[in-house]
């Protein structure tokens, strides 16, 4: 599972992708009854202060985001991260996220097919 450091930096990587500063972000939050300042969020983002399930959902809303996504280990390795980071639209992110999760399906019944074959011998 993520640590607190690496769902800060993600929160704040995406904020960035999506050119929103954190003042708008702050903003938006208060529209879904979350009151947080643009300090705290700053603390959030840089480690200092740890996050709630609840902020970390309206926080994933305001970002336009899967709440999954902060949790990804492997950035480099995931479709879906490296397309937003082209906007492409919601409708094809989760296309290509269903076609990654098809792929890394067809990669571990590999490895089990393997490791049945390995042991035979």
């Amino acid at each position: 599972m993520a640590n607190e450091f690496e769902i800060g930096k993600k929160i704040k990587t995406i904020r960035e992708e999506k050119e929103l500063s954190q003042s708008e972000v702050v903003e938006k939050l208060k529209e879904q009854d979350i009151n947080m300042s643009r300090e705290t969020l700053s603390k959030i983002e840089n480690n200092n202060r740890s996050i709630s399930a609840i902020e970390l959902k309206a926080i994933s809303d305001v970002l336009d985001v899967d709440i999954r996504d902060f949790f990804n280990k492997e950035d480099s390795d995931d479709l879906v991260t490296f397309f937003r980071k082209r906007n492409f639209s919601q409708n094809t992110l989760e296309e290509i996220s269903k076609l990654q999760d098809m792929v890394k399906m067809f990669i571990n019944q590999e490895k089990i097919y393997k490791e049945g074959k390995s042991h035979e011998k």
